[in-house]
């Protein structure tokens, strides 16, 4: 049996990304929009089959059912907006919260959790050629390589 090639998409501006491509993708907690940078870890599709399953080729109960493409992706702890959410609270020995001189929960760094995005249409591979930090910079670049 062969491996199978890891899928190969493209962004919204037909920008290709695979395994290991680095993205921007938005990201929503209640009534806030973030975008959030991350590392791709697989990509696959899945089929209903009473319930979400991963598509096989060879899985005669797969064919005629509607695909779906999912992307994993771990986060790289670089957002748009507080890195508040990549934090947890420090727990002691007997597992109560530990708490600072100003009485506040003590946060310590800790490694966010592979998410798999379910709408992928939204992903945006970052322009490595573009060093802009804002969009006006952004569209002073590209109307000066346009004149």
């Amino acid at each position: 049996m062969t491996e199978q090639q890891p899928m190969t998409l493209t962004d919204w501006r037909s920008n290709p990304y695979t395994v290991g491509t680095l993205i921007l993708y938005p990201r929503s907690q209640g009534r806030t929009v973030e975008v959030q940078e991350g590392k791709v870890l697989d990509i696959w599709d899945v089929v209903w089959a009473g319930r979400w399953v991963r598509f096989e080729p060879n899985n005669t109960d797969h064919e005629g059912l509607e695909r779906v493409t999912r992307v994993k992706v771990q986060p790289t702890g670089r957002c748009s907006r507080y890195d508040i959410r990549h934090k947890q609270l420090l727990y002691d020995e007997q597992d109560q919260i530990v708490y600072g001189e100003d009485d506040r929960p003590v946060l310590v760094q800790a490694a966010a959790k592979p998410v798999t995005l379910l709408i992928t249409e939204n992903i945006t591979v970052p322009n490595p050629e573009c060093q802009c930090r804002t969009p006006g910079q952004h569209e002073g670049a590209v109307t000066a390589n346009v004149s």
